[in-house]
């Protein structure tokens, strides 16, 4: 499958996500990069019982949406619990009641966590499909910006970017500032590309060019192709950051794809004069004619594409100790066994002190000491003590003395306090 987001090509059988840029896709194929998309993705992949769990919320989101920063996890949480089970309660009751549930949603999302306007409806919307409770807003037309400006509290991002470009046209720079930040706060693509312009060049405000960086890579993450070339064009001079030709490249490829005209222009001067890629005359004309809709280019077979970085399990392993600290045991050994089975030592251990005790998984003392096994081969003082437990004590094993005292030796070794008080008392 080739990645919707940077282009490269992963494996859809062994993961739903691009192993380069860690955007997580549909089965079809598509980029998940909004609400909606991530909470059906939750439901496909877990059931929809576990919307009703919102201390699992975090951790799911973190593991399969790596990308997702933390405010915005912790805004996906509030929509869970304010939202989740109040929806899921009226799915099977006449419409008025399901709108009514829903119009208490937006309320509580507004005073709870700030939420307004279309936002807080398309978050609603898509808590509601999640759980299988259809619900749907009618969408009011946006009006000119003529008429909106003089109204009260506009809260709407696709109203205030609007506004933001009438200002715009008519070079009032510092409204249009204003109405692109407010859009821009509520996550609108192109307010963000707008505000890294005004940033950049220092219209309607102060020139800030480590700002017009960030709200162009705010832009970029959600698709907007000129925000995309500018991040090409940052990199490709060094501005606000390290100078990198391939990355550059890369930026320009990808605004390019979506529609860029700039980026195509560009793209067609590396080949044209060698820039970062071979001399291609050929390749260039087509650069110049190239449109959005021509599915025939990939990334040049001469730029170097980085290996992806191996999943270590830390992520998965993170995951499971915030399940433990909000008491959710279930969703800690899954985070454990998913995290153990890539070798992460501690979350071997920990998967099978779960299975030791019943913690979370059904009791299965022989695959508990398969796991502690294979962390102690690791060196994992905790596991080797474990281990060193079991022979003591005969559970699953028979008991056996000389192994426990290895075991335990391995352990003290290691640092393990109370592997060595053992030993001690066992001399």
């Amino acid at each position: 499958m080739v990645c919707g987001r940077c282009g490269r090509a992963f494996d859809e059988t062994k993961q739903d996500y691009c192993g380069y840029c860690r955007t997580v896709h549909t089965k079809k194929g598509e980029p998940i990069r909004d609400l909606k998309g991530i909470l059906r993705y939750i439901t496909d992949k877990f059931g929809a019982e576990t919307l009703l769990s919102p201390r699992r919320a975090d951790a799911l989101i973190a593991d399969f949406f790596p990308k997702e920063s933390q405010a915005r996890r912790l805004c996906y949480v509030a929509l869970y619990d304010g939202c989740a089970k109040k929806l899921y309660a009226v799915r099977e009751k006449p419409f008025e009641v399901r709108c009514a549930a829903a119009a208490g949603c937006i309320k509580s999302l507004r005073d709870e966590i700030g939420i307004k306007g279309r936002i807080a409806a398309d978050a609603v919307e898509a808590v509601g499909c999640a759980v299988g409770c259809e619900i749907s807003f009618k969408k009011s037309e946006i009006l000119p910006a003529s008429e909106t400006e003089s109204k009260k509290n506009i809260t709407d991002a696709a109203e205030q970017y609007s506004l933001g470009r009438h200002f715009d046209r008519i070079h009032e720079y510092e409204k249009a500032l204003y109405w692109f930040e407010s859009a821009a706060l509520q996550d609108h693509g192109e307010a963000e590309y707008y505000m890294g312009s005004y940033r950049l060049e220092g219209r309607g405000g102060i020139q800030d060019i480590n700002q017009a960086r960030e709200w162009f890579v705010r832009g970029a993450e959600n698709g907007v192709a000129q925000a995309e070339y500018m991040m090409g064009y940052f990199y490709a001079e060094g501005i606000a950051c390290e100078l990198d030709e391939d990355k550059a490249f890369r930026c320009f490829i990808s605004a390019a794809k979506k529609g860029c005209a700039d980026a195509a222009n560009i793209i067609a001067l590396c080949y044209e004069n060698g820039v970062h890629a071979e001399k291609d005359p050929e390749l260039a004309k087509k650069w110049r004619n190239y449109s959005k809709d021509d599915k025939a280019f990939e990334l040049p077979p001469e730029t170097e594409v980085p290996e992806p970085l191996a999943d270590d399990g830390e992520e998965l392993y993170q995951s499971a100790r915030r399940c433990l600290a909000e008491k959710d045991a279930e969703g800690a050994a899954m985070f454990y066994k998913r995290a153990a089975e890539v070798g992460h030592a501690r979350a071997q251990c920990s998967y099978g002190k779960c299975l030791y005790t019943g913690n979370g998984v059904a009791k299965d003392p022989a695959e508990a000491f398969r796991w502690f096994k294979k962390a102690s081969d690791q060196n994992l003082n905790i596991a080797q003590y474990n281990l060193g437990v079991m022979y003591l004590k005969g559970v699953y094993v028979p008991k056996d003395l000389e192994q426990a005292k290895t075991y335990f030796t391995q352990a003290a070794e290691n640092g393990h306090e109370d592997a060595e008080k053992i030993l001690k008392k066992l001399q």
